[in-house]
């Protein structure tokens, strides 16, 4: 939980391994550029790549959706950059998949066979413990670089959860972010005093419950939202039932 961006970057045309590379060694100098110090040198990954996996929905022979398979990378290259602290690390890259895979028996179109891509998340929420100037600074940050593929010719798909983006709303942003901080504080704080089926409690770490502001979070996002969340409660300690 917690506020994210989430963003695609695509590359189309048929390009070779050494071509990719040189696309994300230049945008890893453009981040440089920036002044960006914590970036990682670029990695070259294959299908053990969890973090590049696709979710295919699988269907029936009716159309129904029964399930998922997920859809590993066959080869691409990928970096990281460290945003500041409580934001996670923004990591970026393209790989090329497979056009089909062997699933129970069948063949399935994966849909993501063509050029080269990469689609992932940023959870920017928690460097607001820092402050809101630092927030902002991080938030942005995430979306500045990510909009440097473009002048390498490479799409870029960016979904904003603050809603910062793409009219670079600064008060939309900082009204989500109390929004978000509220409910994740009355969440961590429920859960905490909440026992499960072993009598602990059902969260005793998180990133919400280091917030310097915790308990006054805790106290809003509860006023607001405190009906839904003890609701979800209840369905937890449900399920926890031995």
């Amino acid at each position: 939980m917690g506020l994210t961006i989430h963003y695609a970057l695509l590359l189309s045309g048929a390009r070779t391994m050494d071509e990719v590379k040189v696309v994300v060694t230049r945008a890893r100098e453009l981040v440089l550029k920036q002044g960006m110090q914590e970036v990682t040198p670029l990695i070259r990954v294959g299908p053990d790549f969890m973090l590049g996996l696709y979710s295919l929905p699988v269907h029936d022979e009716q159309g129904a959706e029964v399930g998922h398979v997920a859809v590993s990378p066959a080869e691409g290259w990928v970096f990281s950059v460290a945003l500041g602290a409580g934001a996670e690390r923004l990591l970026m890259g393209l790989c090329r998949y497979p056009s089909n895979l062997r699933h129970e028996g069948r063949t399935l179109p994966t849909h993501v066979g063509r050029g080269w891509r990469f689609q992932f998340f940023c959870k920017t929420q928690y460097a607001a413990a820092q402050g809101w100037e630092h927030f902002l600074r991080s938030h942005r940050t995430a979306i500045e670089l990510l909009l440097l593929w473009r002048e390498l010719g490479v799409q870029v798909r960016i979904t904003d959860e603050g809603g910062y983006w793409p009219r670079c709303n600064e008060k939309k942003l900082r009204a989500k972010l109390a929004q978000m901080e509220g409910i994740t504080a009355a969440v961590a704080g429920a859960l905490k005093d909440t026992a499960g089926a072993d009598g602990r409690p059902l969260l005793t770490a998180a990133s919400a419950l280091g917030h310097p502001r915790f308990e006054r979070l805790e106290h809003e996002g509860m006023q607001q939202h405190g009906a839904k969340i003890r609701q979800a409660l209840r369905i937890i300690q449900d399920n926890c039932k031995p």
